[in-house]
């Protein structure tokens, strides 16, 4: 039995010696090797792609986050200031003496929240824009440099 190993031992030798002396042309191994070098360029721009898109993506998120609490904060700050306004203008309404005086006071109360409401609406439209841009405008950014790698 030690005979037979030995006898199939010397066999595959003999074959794997016989396969790592065969010749290979040049050109079949240099196109091998170019096709290696290109595999592992393109890997390493890919993983950079990918690294960078998501540091971006974190980041972006990230000033979603912030950009979300700085509405929720405008949104509590506007409210907070109507709230206000509204008490404010009732306690003045009781020291009315008059029907005449009151439907003048609720007129011009009426007015100057419409003029509060406006500036109020525009401020958190131009807000939310800039949040909106500033959570969108790198994920842009990076989604145009993506297309165009260089492959």
């Amino acid at each position: 039995m030690a005979q037979t190993k030995s006898k199939t031992e010397s066999a595959a030798e003999s074959a794997f010696d016989t396969v790592t002396k065969l010749e290979v042309p040049a050109a079949m191994r240099d196109f091998a090797e170019k096709g290696v070098a290109q595999a592992k360029d393109a890997y390493a721009k890919f993983k950079v792609v990918a690294d960078e898109t998501s540091d971006m993506l974190e980041g972006a998120y990230s000033t979603a986050s912030r950009g979300a609490s700085t509405l929720g904060l405008k949104a509590l700050e506007t409210a907070r200031a109507n709230t206000n306004a509204s008490f404010d203008h009732l306690i003045s309404l009781f020291s009315v003496r008059t029907l005449s005086d009151a439907i003048e006071l609720q007129t011009a109360f009426v007015r100057k929240q419409s003029e509060a409401m406006a500036v109020q609406a525009r401020e958190f439209g131009e807000l939310a824009q800039r949040v909106g841009a500033e959570a969108v405008g790198p994920v842009k950014a990076q989604f145009e440099k993506s297309l165009k790698f260089p492959g």
